[in-house]
């Protein structure tokens, strides 16, 4: 009978699902819906978990029982309760496996720096910063939600969008095309929709995060100077992320580590990119900023093969 082993990224928009045999090769992949423990329900996140790894496993030509080790990395696990029971999900698809359900963004460093030492910086529909060096020692930096925080973010990033089209017709703010491509891009006609909308339930959470790429297209394409700084101060606030962990963990270390970025708002370009690689040269010189070697997913399959050879 072959082995095989799971790989879950589960994030706030999808789960992504990787099946890879005893040696690491990774032979099917899937994904489905959300399953953030802190923002759907747990079946939900079961579901989507459950979806995208039979899907990967029709790929793999695998069956549950022949799954030896499953490592689920999830947005939400702050919420024992429901780690634990998404765990106990996983145990009853998955009876013949070793189970572990651990942050996403655990996997996405392990995925980034292939286990070893170095730091991501996560900048999605949330943010946060997190990071290992070589004697083994983790910090983690922001990941408290958009009730909180999650500046640097998607959302924040959409957020600050849809404060400065309001502020603009009001006439508190400056003049910007977002006031055109924003309503466009939320399918409204008036601007009064906006309130409602976020309050009430009609605009989500990740509606307002996908407005991060209408943002980016204003400022490149318009040059619009109000869409260039509400992306300089994302790259801002994601340094703070970033220098948090680097002084926690590498402030005496001489050795380059690798700084990863993980999310798609890192592809708003220059504007943030460039504020945080100039602050990153200079609280944490001797990181290397570069793109991770893998990605979360992969993280989460090389986690799952160190539990089957039990180093985890």
């Amino acid at each position: 009978m072959k082995e095989f082993l799971i790989g879950l990224d589960g994030g706030g928009t999808q789960t992504r699902a990787a099946v890879a045999t005893a040696e690491g090769v990774v032979a099917g992949r899937g994904r489905a819906g959300a399953c953030n423990l802190a923002a759907v329900p747990l079946d939900e996140a079961l579901l989507a978990a459950r979806t995208a790894a039979a899907d990967a496993m029709r790929e793999a030509s695998a069956g549950p029982a022949d799954v030896r080790a499953v490592c689920a990395g999830v947005a939400g696990t702050s919420f024992e309760a429901r780690r634990l029971g998404f765990a106990a999900g996983l145990l009853a698809a998955f009876p013949n496996a070793q189970i572990s359900v651990v942050p996403d963004y655990a996997i996405a460093l392990t995925g980034a720096a292939e286990g070893g030492p170095g730091v991501i910086v996560i900048a999605g529909t949330g943010s946060a910063a997190y990071g290992k060096n070589a004697m083994g020692e983790s910090h983690r930096t922001g990941a408290y939600g958009y009730l909180i925080d999650d500046a640097g973010s998607g959302y924040g990033v959409g957020r600050a969008a849809l404060n400065a089209i309001l502020r603009a017709a009001d006439g508190t703010g400056e003049a910007t095309t977002l006031s055109m491509r924003i309503p466009d891009a939320l399918k409204i006609t008036s601007l009064a929709e906006i309130v409602p909308g976020v309050y009430g339930g009609g605009i989500s959470r990740v509606v307002i995060a996908s407005l991060s790429r209408v943002v980016a297209e204003s400022a490149f394409q318009d040059g619009d100077t109000a869409a260039s700084a509400i992306l300089m101060r994302a790259g801002g606030a994601l340094a703070q992320l970033a220098h948090g962990v680097t002084d926690r963990l590498f402030a005496d270390d001489p050795q380059p580590f690798p700084v990863s970025p993980i999310g798609g708002l890192w592809s708003a370009g220059d504007a943030l990119t460039d504020v945080f690689t100039r602050s990153l040269r200079r609280f944490a010189p001797n990181a290397i900023f570069q793109p991770p070697v893998g990605a979360p997913v992969e993280g989460a399959v090389l986690c799952a093969g160190k539990m089957l050879s039990g180093i985890l």
